[in-house]
This record gives structure tokens, C-alpha cells and sequence, in this order.
């Protein structure tokens, strides 16, 4: 994975209910140590724009930030050129779209294929246990993480 990356992380669902939740715990984490955090390049993404908007919209509301030059990336997990285009502008992807068992594979195989780090919040033992033994192999060999729970 190259170190030379246009973001450090994207976090993929945003617009879901526990992607909204993610955006605002990374916004809290950068306002509680602004130093460890400064230099840190992120991005939201999901298949609607506007939707984004208002996802960065709200949590600007509420923790009283502006959002609006945070960058979105249109992605779908039904259109692989957009999965792949986004993992290949990110070190790591945090993917909050679900249920995975419908839609995590493409997303894991679109970070492999990019060489990007792909972290989950699945709580399915199928879907963990199908992507480890599919793709564990290669993550080894391209030295990726390949993360769930």
C-alpha cells in the first residue's frame, strides 16, 4: 500500500445509522486531542451526496463544526469501479454498510485489490468467517488488515 495516499481513512455508510455514529466519535477523538490528530486526512462516503451533506450537516450541528469541506465520495457496493476508486484514494476503509453478508465481500475485495486496510463493524461469525478464509491469504501477502468486530 503506498504511504502516499489522498486520505488516511474513509468511513463508507456514513449516511446509515451507525455510520452517522462513526463520523461523530472520529469528530469527537480529533476535538479531544487536536495535536495527535491534526494532520489526520478523512473522508465520508455512500451511494447519495446530499445525503452525506446532511449526515455532516447533523453532526456539525451537534458538536457545533463545520463539516462541509470534509470531502464525499460517491460509492456503491453494487458498482465495483466505485468501490475500487475509493479504496485506492485511502490507507484504510471503515466499512459501516451492512448487513455484510449481503454487501462486505465486494467492499474487502475492492481494499484488497487496492491495497488499503479495511476495518468492519460486523457482528456476523458467517460473513467473519467466509472473509477470513477467502481472503486471509492475500491480505497476508500484501501485508493488509483485514478487521471485523
Amino acid at each position: 500500500m503506498s504511504s502516499e495516499r489522498e486520505f488516511d481513512l474513509v468511513i463508507f455508510g456514513a449516511t446509515g445509522f451507525t455510520g452517522f455514529f462513526v463520523v461523530r466519535e472520529l469528530c469527537l477523538s480529533i476535538a479531544e486531542k487536536p495535536d495527535e490528530y491534526s494532520n489526520l486526512k478523512w473522508a465520508v462516503a455512500g451511494r447519495n451526496d446530499k445525503k452525506l451533506s446532511e449526515v455532516l450537516a447533523k453532526v456539525g450541528a451537534e458538536l457545533s463544526k463545520d463539516l462541509s469541506s470534509v470531502v464525499k465520495i460517491e460509492a456503491d457496493v453494487t458498482d465495483a469501479k466505485s468501490l475500487a476508486a475509493m479504496a485506492s484514494r485511502t490507507k484504510l476503509v471503515i466499512n459501516c454498510v451492512g448487513p455484510y453478508r449481503f454487501y462486505g465481500r465486494q467492499v474487502v475485495e475492492a481494499c484488497l485489490n487496492e491495497g488499503t486496510h479495511h476495518i468492519d463493524i460486523s457482528g456476523e461469525p458467517q460473513y467473519i468467517e467466509s472473509i477470513q478464509v477467502e481472503f486471509n491469504a492475500k491480505a497476508k501477502e500484501k501485508d493488509i488488515l483485514v478487521v471485523s468486530t
